[in-house]
């Protein structure tokens, strides 16, 4: 295990609040940046609604691809008058696509997760030189599996295998361009695993429509055919970690845990097949889970050179309700680990990050 992540108790999931990549970067860096191995740039903007950009940005525009399904215009008087249209804001004003009758093989346009790098890196580099982001920190890219492209957005195993298989291929043309832009010694890549998740927690039955379709192939070979294929890209001198994710819409899971059994599966996979280095994964704790059945399942993790990044911290109960899961946690694993959230912050009302941020250097300090 690399030193890099020993003395680095906080992780940051990804995404935050705020306006531009430097409007993250003040306001992050000074008050945990010291505490963590590397800082994204919050993905401002659009971007807070995670996945979905893709689909007016990369899949609408793609010809072997028909809109089944896409959100309504809103009315003047609509609530969500502030909301851009190409965003859903129901489950049925989702974003829906089927692949053209007769193809069999697509191809997408490069995806937009290199410009967001090449844009946010040098301001990245230039706070740290002022000193507003700590000596040694490394700039922190997440990017999603391919599954979390797809599943949310088709409707049958076929038109899934054809738009899954084109992501990946788009998403190694996308590491190789970050990797280009941001010099590796530099550089966090973190997989964002979401849909994979859930998919392997639930045997691939969603439960409702219109999710209620199988994929092909098991969940979670299909998962570790992704780290397999994908992480070798990313050069050693990076650091690799994961973010394991139930969802996080209005702070409801889509799927609700049962346990940590799903995750450390997923993460003895991950470790085993990525070609290299596996620095850290992290993991979600409920808010409501002090019990140890929770927990009891960390003793079948297999990795010893692997950081734990347990996410047990949560605005709603503080430093008391994260020290009580923390110490249940402590109970069932004796490993190298660190703290973060269950996910990111970006949906999160930006007059709570300040909080958060000081739950966040009270836990460290506690750890």
């Amino acid at each position: 295990m690399p030193d890099r992540l020993q003395d680095k108790p906080l992780l940051l999931v990804g995404s935050v609040p705020g306006d531009t990549a430097e409007q993250v970067f003040r306001l992050v860096g000074p008050a945990i940046g010291h505490l963590m191995a590397g800082i994204s740039d919050g993905e401002p903007g659009y971007r807070a609604k995670w996945i979905v950009f893709n689909a007016p940005q990369v899949f609408e525009p793609n010809p072997d691809l028909e809109v089944v399904n896409r959100p309504r215009a809103r009315p003047e008087h609509s609530v969500f008058k502030d909301v851009p249209d190409w965003v859903p804001t129901t489950w049925e004003d989702m974003w829906r696509f089927k692949v053209r009758p007769g193809v069999r093989e697509t191809r997408f346009k490069d995806l937009p997760y290199p410009g967001f790098a090449r844009e946010s890196y040098p301001v990245f580099r230039r706070l740290r030189d002022e000193g507003v982001i700590p000596a040694h920190t490394r700039f922190q890219v997440s990017l999603p599996l391919p599954e979390d492209f797809t599943r949310w957005c088709t409707g049958n195993a076929s038109d899934f295998a054809i738009m899954t298989r084109a992501v990946e291929e788009t998403l190694k043309r996308a590491v190789k361009s970050i990797v280009e832009s941001v010099p590796p010694a530099d550089l966090v890549l973190q997989w964002d695993v979401c849909w994979e998740t859930m998919a392997a927690a639930t045997g691939d039955c969603m439960g409702r429509e219109p999710l209620a379709w199988k994929a092909d192939g098991d969940p979670l070979e299909r998962f570790t055919g992704y780290v397999q294929r994908l992480s070798p890209l990313v050069p050693e001198e990076a650091l690799l970690g994961m973010h394991l994710c139930y969802g996080d819409l209005e702070h409801t899971h889509l799927v609700e845990p049962l346990d940590l059994g799903t995750c450390v599966r997923m993460a003895n996979a991950a470790v085993g097949a990525a070609g290299r280095r596996v620095d850290f994964v992290q993991m979600p704790v409920p808010r409501n889970r002090t019990d140890d059945a929770y927990f009891r399942s960390l003793k079948d993790l297999k990795f010893t050179d692997t950081k734990l990044y347990i996410g047990l911290v949560h605005h709603t109960d503080g430093v008391p309700g994260t020290l009580a899961r923390l110490n249940t946690f402590r109970r069932h694993y004796q490993g190298k680990f660190g703290v973060a959230t269950e996910c990111g912050w970006g949906r999160r009302k930006p007059e709570t990050i300040p909080a958060l941020l000081q739950i966040h250097r009270d836990v460290a300090a506690a750890l």
